[in-house]
């Protein structure tokens, strides 16, 4: 009686044969994908048969390490004949005792892509430490199954494809960190040089991964599209610095220019007023400040003005003539425009209030003489009005 059965769960095959206890195992097809090797869910035994496919090694591993590699397609049974390492076994092991591992891996070349975790960090002339990503693609395949299952099954204890890519990837992640680095110190290579060392990069990382990995049964066959990506501060930066070069101008001429830009903008698209205003205030701060250079450039070494020019000199006060309504001098006698002689300023007599003019020492109307002010009482010193005779406070009889 013969019974088959495929196991989805582990991707394993398997034929028994009556009461022989001997089985089939296989590597179920579609099951491998992109998995670099798989390992039998149990144990084998003595006699147990394995199959091995063209594309495919079968490795036969005990005691913490590979004893043999079948790399060429054939069903193989586990037996002192296929594994010359379990002749000194032969004694102990009997009937259906286990015996060891099986594991099966692909001969096909693998590709994939890495990517930084975390930013690496560059310190750079121009823009001081820089936090940078670096992706890419990278092509690989064994090149030595039995140092593969030693180092990893064996020696680290990964028996997953996840776990062994991982690692690969996390390789070259430092060894792209350490290529950076050693271009930065040697050929003095910034962020703003990389984009003509990714050549270069590539070609000294693929020679150092290819002697790193061998170590492990790994071949690195492609490095290739290696992308490095800066913070959009930095990229923002060297925008920036690019449009000052273009346009010949400082950073604070720039800065002005992108204010009164933004100006215009707004007003086109029926901005906000705060921003409008905001915008205003920084364009005019700036413009401002490049005044009070020039003015103090231009002006020497006098005091700057609003604009950053001198304060302009004193100017006499001026009059409008009582004819024609020329302006002329304040204390002007006859209009130099119309001839017209200019009224005399009066002043109020303090005793009997007729009108006097300016500068007369006595009153025509009164002789009073012409004092400055108001009169006083002699008596109570309370101020006396125009044509008064007696105090209001006193009584006493005004002067």
């Amino acid at each position: 009686m013969v019974f088959f059965r495929r196991s989805r769960e582990t991707g394993a095959g398997s034929d028994i044969k009556g009461t022989e206890a001997r089985k089939l195992f296989y590597w179920v097809e579609e099951h491998k994908g992109e998995n670099l090797i798989w390992r039998l869910p149990q144990n084998v035994m003595w006699n147990d048969n394995v199959l091995v496919r063209e594309d495919e090694y079968g490795i036969f591993f005990r005691d913490g390490k590979a004893m043999q590699v079948f790399d060429r397609p054939d069903r193989y049974a586990l037996t002192t004949q296929n594994i010359a390492g379990l002749q000194a076994l032969s004694a102990t092991i009997v009937g259906v005792k286990q015996i060891g591992e099986f594991y099966w891996a692909q001969k096909r070349e693998f590709r994939g892509n890495f990517g930084t975790s975390e930013p690496l960090t560059f310190r750079d002339a121009d823009f001081g430490v820089v936090r940078i990503r670096v992706f890419g693609q990278f092509a690989y395949k064994i090149s030595d199954p039995m140092l593969l299952i030693t180092q990893f099954v064996g020696t680290k204890g990964m028996t997953r494809s996840d776990e062994i890519i991982s690692w690969l990837k996390d390789q070259i992640v430092m060894i792209i960190n350490d290529t950076l680095g050693e271009l930065k110190t040697h050929k003095h290579m910034g962020i703003l040089d990389m984009p003509a060392y990714l050549t270069e990069i590539e070609q000294v990382c693929l020679g150092k991964l290819g002697s790193e990995t061998s170590n492990y049964g790994l071949a690195i066959t492609k490095f290739s599209g290696l992308n490095i990506n800066l913070p959009e501060e930095v990229q923002e930066a060297v925008d920036k610095r690019g449009a000052m070069s273009a346009l010949g101008v400082n950073f604070m001429q720039y800065q002005s220019g992108r204010a009164i830009e933004n100006i215009g903008r707004g007003a086109a698209e029926g901005g906000g007023e705060g921003a409008g205003f905001a915008t205003l205030g920084a364009g005019m701060g700036a413009g401002m400040g490049m005044g009070h250079v020039m003015g103090q450039a231009m002006g020497g070494g006098g005091q700057p003005g609003a604009f950053g020019g001198q304060q302009p000199s004193s100017q006499p006060a001026s009059v409008s003539c009582i004819k024609c309504g020329q302006q002329i001098a304040q204390g002007t006698k006859f209009c130099p425009h119309c001839g017209s002689p200019q009224a005399e300023e009066m002043v109020t007599c303090g005793t009997c209030g007729a009108s006097v003019k300016k500068g007369m020492k006595f009153c025509p109307e009164c002789g009073s003489p012409m004092e400055q002010g108001p009169k006083k009482c002699s008596k109570c010193g309370e101020e006396l009005s125009a044509g008064t005779k007696f105090c209001s406070n006193c009584g006493t009889p005004a002067e």
